[in-house]
């Protein structure tokens, strides 16, 4: 199961002060920073890519939030 957030870091920030941990990757493609992965051409619908982080419920189940990229916005690093 998955949410569309409108700002991921503050979501991921408001969850972990709750007590949720995030998944960390490191693939070839696909590389979480802080828990949250850039993953440039998904949801091309949307925009030109989304942010997205998971994490997994009581009973181990992954559950994900997704923040869609539009072409105008750019992450701050």
């Amino acid at each position: 199961m998955g949410w569309e957030v409108d700002d991921i870091e503050a979501t991921v920030r408001d969850l972990r002060a709750r007590g949720v941990v995030f998944e960390e990757y490191d693939f070839p493609r696909l590389k979480t920073v802080d828990g949250i992965a850039d993953v440039v051409g998904n949801y091309p619908s949307k925009g030109s890519g989304e942010r997205g982080a998971w994490f997994r419920d009581s009973q181990g189940k992954m559950l994900g939030l997704g923040q869609p990229v539009r072409a105008a916005e750019s992450r701050a690093d």
